[in-house]
């Protein structure tokens, strides 16, 4: 192309701060302009995995050079999923469909093509063929999932040549059910999310947004701004 650099399609890549996401990020990082997503769960997690997680997010950046991540303050979310006792075992159902919601408004104000995510087969309820077919119906935007394949020991390996290993990581959730369920239909899950009026809780945690760039922001004071 007469030495025209190629814009590179940007995606917006939902990081946890555990093993797997990250590792995902970094891989299609070659073929996209990433922007790194972290859903905060504090107080349904303690303060030192948060840390953990803006760590895991700054050394990605080393890696991956992105410009800017965002953090989505997630804890009303959760709160309005939990009042829902009858449908405990669903929390993480309405909890990942939810996520993807916000992530697509996030895709549309970035001017993002698409979304990634760490999840792979059988690791977790959420993530059953049935449930990954449930969470994904209806969103706009195409799910990357290049992990999807691969086993813990295999994305490790790959954490450890990319250079993103860590020994701790940011993965417990206190919202997380005792018997999580493995199977639904996307309309019960749609209608279920419409019923919590999660649209509608989704507005207050846009307004607490923190955008990251250098890391050097004061991520004690953000916490202590949702509580």
């Amino acid at each position: 192309m007469d030495g025209e650099r190629v814009k590179k399609d940007r995606v917006v890549c939902l990081v946890s701060g555990g093993i797997d996401s990250p590792v995902a990020c970094a891989l299609v990082a070659g073929k996209f302009d990433v922007v790194p997503l972290h859903f905060c769960l504090y107080p349904y997690t303690c303060e030192e995995t948060f840390f953990v997680a803006m760590k895991v997010l700054k050394d990605l950046k080393n890696v991956v050079k992105f410009k800017k991540a965002i953090v989505y303050p997630w804890a009303k979310v959760l709160d309005t999923i939990l009042k829902n006792r009858e449908k405990r075992s669903y929390a993480c159902l309405a909890c990942r469909r939810s996520m993807f919601k916000v992530t697509e408004i996030i895709c549309e104000r970035e001017g993002a093509a698409g979304m990634v995510t760490g999840e792979s087969l059988g690791q977790k309820a959420t993530q059953t063929l049935t449930n990954l077919g449930a969470t994904s119906k209806g969103i706009k935007f195409p799910i990357l999932r290049p992990l999807l394949g691969l086993d813990k020991e295999e994305i490790v390996k790959l954490s450890k040549k990319i250079g993103i290993w860590h020994e701790v990581h940011a993965g417990c959730c206190f919202a997380t059910p005792k018997h999580p369920r493995t199977r639904t239909e996307p309309k019960l899950l749609d209608d279920l999310v419409e019923d919590m009026k999660i649209p509608e809780v989704i507005q207050w945690g846009f307004e607490r947004v923190l955008e990251i760039r250098t890391f050097e922001e004061n991520f004690e004071k953000y916490l202590t701004s949702l509580a």
